[in-house]
């Protein structure tokens, strides 16, 4: 699935529980997403929390030391929790991921 940026926590979430349910879904669905990184106005930080602890793979296709994007900007201030060095290599990974019938989904 291919999209501009997804949905994350909302800045004040620790307090409102605003959360996407892009985030839900990405943690019960064995589904890759290719996206521009989360949605810039959103609490990348905690997003990323969220999706860690939901168990869903999150990498950024690039230099080893790649910072996770976000959305419109390829720095976000946060380290990509996982850099994949090429495109074959994602793909190898998501392969992988549905060879083990993981339950969870890939954002990349």
């Amino acid at each position: 699935f291919v999209t501009g940026g997804v949905g994350g926590v909302h800045r004040g979430g620790q307090d409102s529980l605003d959360i996407s349910a892009d985030l839900v879904e990405l943690a019960r669905t064995p589904v890759a997403v290719v996206c521009a990184g989360v949605k810039s106005i959103l609490d990348i930080g905690r997003t990323l929390e969220v999706l860690e602890t939901a168990g869903v793979t999150v990498a950024t296709v690039g230099e080893a030391e790649a910072e996770f994007p976000a959305f419109f900007t390829a720095a976000s201030g946060h380290a990509s929790p996982l850099v994949w060095p090429s495109e074959a290599a994602a793909a190898a990974a998501v392969h992988a991921a549905l060879a083990l019938r993981l339950r969870s989904g890939q954002l990349i």
